[in-house]
């Protein structure tokens, strides 16, 4: 199996030769990349090259692999690397009691078999993977709620001060039918703020827990594309930006129409906040092998190449935050998989972005 700068890092602490040998062949046949200390202090200096394991021999000539597992479980840089401790003289119950209550997340008794070398290596890095996926939902949940609890707060402190503000005139009759109906509308919009926000987070909900129901009927998609053009006419022509359907040939889809039309929404609201003045956002469809084809393409500022693969992930933003909670292109991808398609983005910087997606 091929190496490459992707292949996880492993660090092999034995300070007997032909062991490192052995071992570097077997995890470097496997795919893995590995480098190798022969004491202790020259492995817990090599933790700086970051690996994504450690298999670390008891028996070293400066300081036994327990106190190097405790060295590094103390450490809160590199405590989440996981240790596969092995030993051939360090092999009884109590060896391995004491190697675990150290910090090792497993321990193997020399001679090891390749296969079950490599088997508990793969299982230890998808224990690491998870662990580190699961680190991630919690802070992307952790920012989320800030934002949330932003971006609920805003509309709420509208609705309050516009309501404090009517009772007082209302109290005083200094109001009059005009003003009443200018802080209604406030307070309206506010409120559809708040809608749209639960609606995205139920959505999230619902698409993760496969709880999302559809709704499937035969529909035109000329006649789709032109009811929500018409709901981005003057928005789009406040901010002088053209918008173009080009459908060479309507046709009928299979789908559930409210949440396809929720598709091009989201979609169509992303190209606005990023085209500039001048700009234009195509939304194009056809049928490719008897499947609809659909493209939402702008010519807005791009999206930075490293940016690219995160776009549909939840509460993704990137660093250019254009209000929001990063809910928009998640849930347009929950919808497209809820309908057994695929999408796909394309990018480039300061020319435009393409969104196709297959039903």
């Amino acid at each position: 199996m091929k190496n490459t700068s992707e292949s996880p890092l492993i660090l092999h602490i034995d300070d007997d030769e032909a062991n490192r040998y052995a071992v570097k062949l077997i995890l470097e046949k496997n795919g893995y990349r590995v480098i190798s200390a022969e004491n202790g202090q020259e492995g817990l200096q090599m933790l700086t090259h970051n690996p994504e394991l450690i298999i670390l021999d008891i028996r070293l000539p400066d300081m036994d692999g327990f106190e190097v597992c405790r060295r590094i479980k103390s450490n809160p840089l590199h405590n989440s690397i996981p240790v596969l401790q092995t030993s051939a003289t360090f092999v009884s119950s109590d060896h391995k009691v004491e190697g675990l209550e150290s910090g090792a997340d497993g321990y193997l008794a020399q001679p090891i078999e390749s296969s079950v070398l490599i088997a508990t290596v793969r299982s230890l890095l998808r224990i690491r993977k998870a662990e580190r996926e699961a680190l991630e939902a919690t802070v992307a949940r952790e920012e989320m709620m800030a934002i949330v609890s932003h971006d609920l707060r805003n509309p709420l402190t509208s609705i309050l001060i516009q309501s404090q503000t009517m009772k007082r005139m209302l109290q005083h009759g200094t109001t009059t039918r005009d003003e009443i109906d200018h802080r209604m509308d406030r307070i309206i919009h506010a409120c559809k703020r708040m809608n749209r926000l639960i609606a995205d987070i139920l959505d999230t909900a619902g698409f993760e827990n496969g709880q999302v129901k559809l709704n499937k009927t035969n529909f035109s998609i000329q006649s789709l594309v032109n009811d929500v053009f018409k709901e981005f006419e003057e928005i789009a022509s406040e901010n002088e930006i053209l918008l173009i359907p080009f459908i060479d040939k309507d046709f009928e889809i299979h789908a559930d129409r409210e949440r396809i039309s929720q598709v091009f929404h989201n979609l169509i609201s992303n190209s606005i906040k990023y085209t500039p003045a001048g700009g234009k956002i195509v939304v194009s469809a056809s049928l490719e092998d008897s499947r609809p084809l659909i493209k939402v393409a702008d010519t807005g500022k791009g999206i930075p190449p490293e940016y690219l693969p995160h776009i549909f992930n939840r509460y993704w933003q990137g660093q250019d935050k254009k209000g929001g909670i990063g809910l928009g292109l998640s849930i347009v991808k929950g919808i497209i998989d809820s309908h057994h398609g695929e999408i796909t983005a394309e990018s480039t910087l300061n020319q435009g972005t393409t969104i196709s997606f297959r039903l």
